[in-house]
């Protein structure tokens, strides 16, 4: 058995034979306890023209800081958690904690292979976009992930529903507009003017 034929294998057994986001690194790790190869270029593997594009988006922080929304980012006491370092890793970082470049990079692959697989399983037609395109909805989901099933409200990319619906049926333009006047794009600025250019064109935005 391969790492796909075991997501086919439990696929069936998930209310409505779909695979809650939240599942999927899970059944990832139970593949790679079970020594699974992973295949070059599959769904969950990062392309380098998105790894360099998430090393440009989220800039590099050799040192632990503190959330922006944190009681010791706005007023300098309190707690910073979620601590953040690298590449905008925030699971299990502590204060003061400091890594090197080549631990962020490494952090930064296994990030975007998590993020990459829980969008693919709940987008399955992402794979028929064009590379440039897929990479766009890759780097959305890195940024903000798909949604936070503790919460009654919808969150993350999730929200995007007309914006994926668009994509989804090949009306690049409109999603690229939907893209523009989003929350996300005041929020990130630069980063969401330049994804929301390579939607709209399907060509490397720089």
């Amino acid at each position: 058995m391969d790492r796909k034929a075991l997501f086919d294998a439990v696929r069936p057994h998930a209310p409505g034979a779909k695979l809650k986001p939240e599942w999927v690194p899970m059944i990832d790790a139970l593949a790679d306890a079970m020594g699974m190869p992973r295949a070059a270029g599959g769904p969950g593997e990062p392309d380098p023209e998105l790894i360099a594009a998430l090393k440009k988006d989220e800039g590099l922080r050799l040192k632990a800081y503190p959330d922006p929304l944190s009681p010791r980012a706005r007023t300098g006491k309190g707690s910073g958690a979620p601590w953040t370092i690298g590449y905008g890793r925030a699971r299990g970082i502590q204060e003061g904690q400091v890594i090197t470049e080549a631990t962020a990079e490494a952090w930064l692959i296994e990030d975007a292979r998590e993020h990459n697989l829980v969008i693919h399983a709940a987008l399955p037609w992402l794979k028929r976009l064009d590379p440039v395109r897929r990479r766009v909805v890759e780097n959305m989901h890195f940024n903000m992930g798909w949604d936070n099933p503790k919460t009654p409200a919808v969150e993350g990319l999730a929200q995007f529903k007309n914006t994926l619906r668009h994509i989804e049926a090949g009306r690049y333009a409109e999603a690229a507009a939907a893209m523009r006047v989003s929350l996300w794009a005041k929020q990130v600025k630069g980063r969401a003017v330049r994804l929301a250019r390579e939607m709209e064109t399907g060509r490397i935005a720089q």
